[in-house]
């Protein structure tokens, strides 16, 4: 290390003679910590005893099933018997598939065959546990899971895919050339390529909300009350009266989240920091309801739950959408860069 940039750590606060892994900590790799963290609780979740017997298999296979075409309830109910009749076996192979994603995730020096496994992992995952998120069902909502927790964890392992900056934690705080305040999720991606996925992801909820189907009556109260069987008596008590509330406020309550929806889908091509971070804060806020009212909290309580649901990875998709701040000094730094000459010597040549 040259004396110049000696005393430009020195500067930072990098006591002498620390190394890149006390700066491996970035705002980047502590989301991918939290990836990682989702595959070990979904592998860890498939230990649960109920996973080993018969009856899990028809259960949960059947959710995938229930309204899907043909072309697609047909290979699920094959899976399904397959599991069924080997229940320990490929119970035991998920659980050892998904925690190694995830450790690989948080071990920073395989982070990148984390994310390949997570990807060829997803579709699997996507297609014949979550029967592609009930899109094609009856019914597909954002309150009620769709478009399925699997693909999300895919579009997180694309958006957190390590870059150059990475490599080196002096530069974490350095946001790309051209992108003053950009997320993390176009530091691979770049802005537009990261706007239009956002833009797909919430306007695709939003659309969805507005669906007939999502504007009956019992709409928003049926998905509720699908919550409470074994639930804690403080939580059945909450559902309960979010049931009576809702009962008859389908339709307006679709409208307000099919809006708030569009809101948060649209924030993201706002020039302005504030709105942009004011549609992600909606997106979190949306995401928490989502999950205590719509989703139960993943159903973890009777032992049957597979997975903490979308709602949570809803929310770290946030949070990488979240616009960084551009260092002021880096700022200045930079228009230094580009508008000052370089200094010549006494004989004329450049320094």
């Amino acid at each position: 290390m040259t004396r110049t940039a000696t005393s430009t750590a020195l500067g930072r606060g990098t006591p002498p003679g620390a190394t890149n892994r006390h700066a491996a900590l970035t705002p980047r790799r502590r989301l991918q910590l939290l990836l990682a963290g989702l595959w070990v609780l979904d592998g860890l979740l498939k230990l649960q005893p109920f996973m080993f017997t018969k009856d899990f298999a028809p259960m949960t296979f059947s959710e995938a099933t229930d309204g899907a075409p043909g072309w697609l309830a047909g290979p699920i109910s094959w899976a399904s018997h397959i599991v069924g009749d080997h229940p320990v076996g490929t119970m035991v192979l998920f659980a050892l598939i998904e925690l190694a994603i995830g450790f690989a995730i948080a071990w920073p020096r395989t982070v990148k065959p984390g994310l390949i496994a997570c990807l060829v992992w997803v579709p699997f995952l996507w297609f014949f546990a979550e029967g592609l998120g009930g899109l094609f069902s009856g019914g597909p909502s954002a309150f009620d899971g769709a478009p399925g927790a699997s693909i999300l964890y895919g579009l997180l392992a694309v958006l957190l895919w390590p870059t150059d900056r990475d490599r080196d934690g002096a530069n974490e705080s350095r946001p790309p050339a051209g992108a003053t305040g950009a997320s993390e999720a176009a530091r691979f991606l770049g802005t537009r390529t990261s706007r239009a996925v956002w833009l797909v992801l919430w306007g695709l909820f939003a659309v969805l909300a507005f669906l007939p189907y999502n504007r009956a009556s019992d709409a928003f109260s049926s998905v509720i009350a699908g919550n409470v069987e074994g639930a804690p008596v403080w939580y059945v008590s909450l559902l309960d009266h979010a049931t009576s509330w809702s009962s008859t406020k389908g339709a307006e309550l679709g409208i307000v989240f099919g809006v708030a929806l569009a809101l948060v889908a649209v924030s993201v091509c706002a020039p302005s920091r504030r709105v942009v971070r004011a549609g992600i804060v909606l997106a979190l806020v949306l995401s928490l309801l989502i999950w205590v009212f719509g989703e139960g909290f993943g159903m973890p309580f009777m032992g049957m739950g597979t997975d903490p649901d979308t709602a949570p990875v809803l929310a770290v998709i946030a949070l990488v959408y979240w616009p960084r701040k551009c260092p002021a000094n880096a700022a200045r730094a930079g228009a230094s860069a580009t508008s000052t000459p370089p200094a010549a010597t006494p004989d004329g040549a450049a320094a």
